[in-house]
């Protein structure tokens, strides 16, 4: 027995769910951040003088099929990148797999930074092929620089029986 796992985004309004090994926070669209055709220059997330601008919250799942019989344990950390200076990342994990329209202002569900150690981490349950959401959201400070920002890998554990 052996699950096969994909990242799952949902976005819109719908929402509509895709799997995808790509998800892009640098938009303010409503797009798919899964969609490698979308070119953040074309909505970008501008450096504000004072404050803070967001992305708009990318809502991210593990999607598992395949042969198994359960799936527990589910840790979800950062296992590599570092966003560069004034640009924070924040998740969140939103249970029952309940989404809501993405916001772009500062998200009630992202507010906390990503753990980075493998085995701690936030901690979605999982429920019929697909685990919580785990919602993500990029924060750009006044120090941020232009440009492109570095690759994040995000990595998720599970036990499977």
């Amino acid at each position: 027995m052996a699950s096969s796992f994909a990242w799952s985004e949902s976005y819109s309004t719908g929402p509509t769910r895709v799997d995808t090994s790509f998800l892009n926070l640098l938009n303010t669209n409503t797009a798919s951040g899964a969609d490698t055709t979308t070119n953040p220059a074309a909505a970008p997330i501008p450096i504000p003088a004072a404050g803070t601008n967001y992305s708009y919250e990318r809502y991210l799942q593990g999607h598992w099929t395949g042969s198994f019989s359960t799936i527990s344990s589910l840790y979800f950390w950062k296992s590599g990148g570092t966003p560069g200076t004034g640009l924070t990342l924040n998740a969140g994990a939103k249970g029952n797999q309940t989404f809501a329209t993405p916001v772009n202002t500062s998200s009630a569900i992202a507010t906390g930074g990503i753990p980075t150690t493998q085995g701690t981490g936030l901690t979605p349950a999982y429920s019929a092929a697909y685990s919580d959401y785990l919602v993500l959201q990029l924060a750009v400070g006044t120090t941020a620089a232009p440009g492109a920002m570095a690759t994040i890998t995000y990595s998720i554990q599970w036990n499977e029986t």
